[in-house]
């Protein structure tokens, strides 16, 4: 057995609220539901949704973070970067004192 493949927030096909999708197989996903808390344990109810559907709200959720990721770029940051070379007094500190 693979490993499960989870998402959070997925709206569900059958209840369509968010919950945690859970792929197990190729042809079998599920989304989990927090129902409640009993006897100091988690309680979930799951829904079988199809793959047909998992597989359009995925590809939907992508061009939407596709369209969002276009959208916030700043073109004056775009030379900022973490890559840039550091100056003077960033260097890593010695925490024993001895040596450089």
């Amino acid at each position: 057995m693979g490993k499960t493949k989870c998402i959070r927030d997925f709206e569900c096909e059958i209840c369509h609220r968010k919950g945690m999708l859970q792929i197990l197989t190729k042809n079998y996903a599920r989304v989990r539901h927090y129902v409640k808390l009993e006897n100091g344990k988690p309680v979930f109810e799951y829904h079988r949704n199809s793959m047909e559907y998992v597989k359009s709200a995925l590809n939907s959720q992508i061009q939407k973070l596709d369209l969002i990721g276009q959208n916030n770029i700043d073109l004056k940051l775009k030379d900022s970067s973490s890559n840039q070379v550091r100056g003077v007094g960033f260097e890593p500190t010695n925490p024993y004192g001895t040596g450089s």
